[in-house]
Parts: C-alpha cells; structure tokens; sequence
C-alpha cells in the first residue's frame, strides 16, 4: 500500500472482548453499524405467480435473485427491499447477499443489514459474514438450522478509527455499486437474451428485425 495508507495503521495491538485489535481500535455491537429489518409474516394465501402486486423474497430467491410469487397484501410491518441491500436468510444456511434485484418485500425469515450513517454497505457486508458462518458451525440440528435474532443480538464487530473508516470506505464504495451495477446488466442480458433466442432459432424473427426488438 502507500505511505499515506500505511500511516493509518497503528505499529501495536491492544486487548478487546474480541481479542487483539490494532491499536485505538475497538469493539462494537452490531446495532451500532447497522439497523436489522426482519422480514414479515405475509400471508400465504394471497401468494400468487400472475404477477398481481409485488415480488415477494424469500429464502429460495437468494441465489438468483429472481422472486418466484408475488403477493397484492401490503403488511403494515413490511420493508421493500432495494438493489444493493445486504439480505440474510435465516433457515439452513446463513449467507449475506448483495441484493441487485428489483425493489420487493421481505417475507419472513429473511431480514436486511441496513448500514447506518457513516458505514458503507461493504463494510457491514464484510462485517458480518465471518460471525454468520462461524453461527452456521455451531448449530447442530437433525433437519434444518436457524438463524434467530438472539444470535444476531451477539454479534459484535472490529471497530477501526475514523480515518481508517472513511478510507475504507472511499476505496470500497464504487466498487461495491460496480458489483451492483454490474449484476442488473447481467440479468438485464440474460432477460434479453431468453426472450431473442427462441425468436431467432424458430425463423420468427430476422436478425435485422432484432434492434427494433431490442429498443
């Protein structure tokens, strides 16, 4: 690194509750970086795949980012989530995601790391993810393990100065919006690519037709 970013970082370690942390550093609660939103208990019975009302996240959705039902129910407690929110799910395994989807309510079991003023997005994702695999080892069960809020009440983090902080936080922020941006074009492509492809392949559409398509 340079010498400007070298001398951020102190020459010595100091005890904490977590063990050694650089010196002037510190320790802190979870809550004191980030808001947990949980998700709500929606109604499965207005749960429906005609697309009537908004998407709803669930566990299962994770991965593609693609939700499978919507739902028409406004829950008084729901939170629409947003690309570039930190989404956990809290049922067999405990991974954070960067969500880049489009805007979707929660649904329970699911809950949000919203970062507070002056914390980035990355560095609360980078926060948490080692505490939410290290609860993922210790729970032992013979179906499926959870994540519960007693847990995340526990979760406590390596706090650095603020010079060190805004540094992070100047170097990480454009490249965790890169990420986000970066996944909407590529689900952007694939939505294009499965609506083209079987066009072309059948004879139903000319290539020359396809740029009107595409506009």
């Amino acid at each position: 690194m340079d010498e400007a970013t070298a001398a951020l970082f102190p020459d010595g370690f100091d005890e904490s509750a977590l063990g050694l942390v650089p010196s002037g550093w510190g320790t802190q609660s979870i809550y004191d970086i980030s808001t947990v939103i949980y998700g709500a208990p929606f109604s499965s019975k207005r749960f429906n795949t005609e697309l009537v009302g908004s998407p709803l996240i669930r566990i299962r959705d994770l991965k593609d980012e693609k939700p499978g039902i919507f739902t028409d129910e406004v829950h008084p407690k729901g939170y629409m989530t947003q690309p570039g929110d930190i989404i956990v799910g809290m049922d067999g395994e405990f991974r954070a995601y960067v969500w880049a989807g489009g805007p979707a309510w929660l649904n329970q079991r699911v809950c949000v790391f919203r970062p507070l003023p002056g914390f980035s997005h990355a560095f609360v994702l980078f926060s948490i993810r080692p505490l939410l695999a290290a609860v993922e080892a210790s729970e032992t069960a013979t179906t499926v393990i959870h994540l519960g809020k007693n847990d995340i009440d526990r979760f406590r983090v390596v706090r650095p100065t603020n010079k060190v902080l805004n540094a992070f936080n100047d170097v990480v922020t454009p490249l965790y919006r890169q990420i986000v941006e970066g996944k909407q074009m590529a689900a952007n492509l694939a939505t294009l690519r499965d609506t083209l492809l079987p066009r072309l392949i059948s004879g139903r559409l000319r290539l020359p037709e396809t740029e009107a398509v595409v506009a």
